[in-house]
């Protein structure tokens, strides 16, 4: 993008010098025709002598070359705007469709079970009663879920400027093991972290605390059955970056069937569809990591787990 807002700046800048180019010739021609001179340096400057509005008229293309550039800058401006409000637009679109969707299911299964609970409740026994509400609250909590995820989504859609800052890789991942903390012991998952070579990034505390949160509750959602998950999260000083690598013992992912599809938004690759989910949470990992002027990659095989390396600005 960058490329094309030089080039549009460029293209302005230049469109004004040249028009402005076509004042101080012609107006050195028609007053070298006037005082019957030839059109030649020596004339152009016997009239520059003779009229110092000439001197006035050759900075045409200095004003007109900055007013080009100036506009140039509003016009890129004014594309980037429009080309956010497509993406947004076509985001939303998706988003829509989703929650019509995966909102609705739970919703008429809810709904459904409900109905019976209520018009069968004297005939169904304690043990059929019990399925059932049973039942109800899994579409419940399946809903909520979907529901939080879109909520998520929402915001990071409409969120404009960042507010970034330097933020403390640890105490970071330490608020978020807290906040993890049934999800973390229930699975039995261990997270080891190791920030010693690379302590502190410079991105916006919010985006950085999704984008950890959604790695940690996925190697907990995707582990593997056989084995209790281990994560580790260590940091390392990359050449004016923050290098991190996250890295989980779960599942894994298939990368030559879904790698490129992998960050999409509304894709899932667990091979489990009891597992809950709306394929948002790797979608934000990456678009929260490149507004952060960062960039992310994956390694992964099916059943050895996967391995995200990130890399994120150290100062402004």
């Amino acid at each position: 993008m960058e490329k094309k807002a030089i080039s549009v700046r460029t293209k302005y800048t230049l469109g004004g010098i040249l028009f402005g180019l076509s004042f101080p010739i012609f107006s050195q021609f028609i007053d070298c025709l006037l005082n019957d001179l030839d059109f030649n340096w020596a004339s152009i400057i016997i009239i520059h002598q003779r009229n110092v509005i000439h001197y006035v008229v050759d900075t045409a293309p200095i004003v007109l070359g900055a007013a080009g550039f100036l506009l140039g800058l509003t016009h890129q401006k004014k594309n980037d705007s429009n080309r956010q409000l497509r993406i947004i637009n076509k985001s939303l679109d998706t988003l829509t469709y989703k929650i019509t969707h995966d909102l609705r299911g739970p919703a008429l299964n809810i709904k459904a079970l409900t109905e019976i609970l209520s018009t069968s409740n004297a005939t169904l026994s304690d043990t059929k009663k019990e399925e059932l509400i049973d039942k109800i609250n899994e579409s419940v909590a399946s809903w909520l879920l979907t529901f939080e995820d879109f909520m998520s989504l929402l915001r990071h859609e409409k969120s404009g400027a960042l507010e970034q800052k330097k933020c403390s890789l640890q105490d970071t991942v330490s608020d978020l093991i807290q906040v993890l903390d049934y999800d973390i012991q229930e699975s039995g998952a261990k997270i080891k972290t190791d920030f010693t070579k690379g302590p502190f990034v410079f991105v916006s505390g919010i985006y950085l605390n999704s984008i950890l949160k959604n790695l940690i509750t996925n190697a907990i959602k995707y582990r593997h059955a056989e084995r209790e998950p281990e994560i580790n999260i260590s940091s390392f000083d990359d050449d004016g970056m923050v290098k991190i690598i996250f890295s989980d013992n779960g599942s894994g992912i298939d990368l030559d069937k879904y790698g490129d599809k992998l960050f999409t938004l509304f894709e899932r690759f667990g091979e489990k569809p009891e597992i809950q989910g709306s394929g948002i949470g790797l979608y934000l990992v990456k678009d929260q990591i490149e507004k952060n002027n960062g960039s992310i990659m994956a390694q992964s095989k099916p059943g050895e787990g996967t391995i995200f390396t990130i890399h994120l600005p150290i100062t402004s």
